[in-house]
């Protein structure tokens, strides 16, 4: 077993994960940093209420919202691009041959730390999903989350505004959309490790 896993990390290796999935991949690593940096703000705020600590928030909202855009942006030019190409057939196929289990049992030497695996859930599942559904599909459902996370950082901001106005703290809302915003990698960045396999699987 990990024959196929072993090749497609030994030219992950020389290569590195290919654009515009390496900064679709990284940018979802920064929507949970920023997520991250809003709630430590807004707590901030909480503690001592300023018009440097309420522009701060209002900064990193911003942020976050523009790094959405960036996200959903990559993803409609792919679309549109791999459309073009014909891409979308190749990798369906690529999809069909790729041995999961396989593929898993590399990862799984440096991604079992925890009993719950979270990283080797969402690989296979991303995987499941290509090989049920196609690529382009997993693509479009991947659009549709992204489009969610832009309405939860939306939420988000709608109490935050109602919680300056009234002075009436909101933390469940805050609490709610952080979690949201924290598990994106585990999706998003996982899938470049996802479409890294496919792009990969014949050298």
């Amino acid at each position: 077993m990990g024959t196929q896993g072993d090749r497609i990390f030994q030219i992950t290796a020389e290569q590195g994960f290919p654009d515009p999935w390496l900064s679709f991949g990284d940018s979802l690593c920064d929507e949970a940093a920023l997520s991250t940096e809003l709630t430590r703000a807004i707590t901030k705020v909480r503690k001592e209420s300023t018009a440097e600590t309420h522009a701060e928030v209002s900064r990193v909202f911003a942020a976050k919202k523009a790094n959405l855009r960036r996200c959903a942006g990559i993803l409609d030019q792919v679309l549109g691009d791999y459309d073009a190409s014909g891409m979308w057939e190749v990798l369906d196929g690529r999809a069909a041959r790729l041995d999961v289990q396989d593929v898993l049992e590399t990862w799984g030497r440096t991604q079992a730390l925890h009993p719950f695996p979270v990283v080797l859930r969402s690989l296979e599942f991303n995987w499941g999903y290509m090989k049920d559904h196609g690529v382009r599909a997993f693509y479009e459902m991947t659009r549709g989350y992204v489009s969610q996370l832009q309405d939860n950082t939306s939420r988000w901001n709608e109490a935050w505004r109602d919680e300056a106005a009234t002075g009436v703290v909101d933390r469940i809302t805050s609490i709610e959309c952080d979690l949201a915003s924290i598990e994106a990698p585990m999706h998003c960045d996982v899938c470049k490790k996802t479409i890294t396999a496919l792009l990969y699987l014949d050298g």
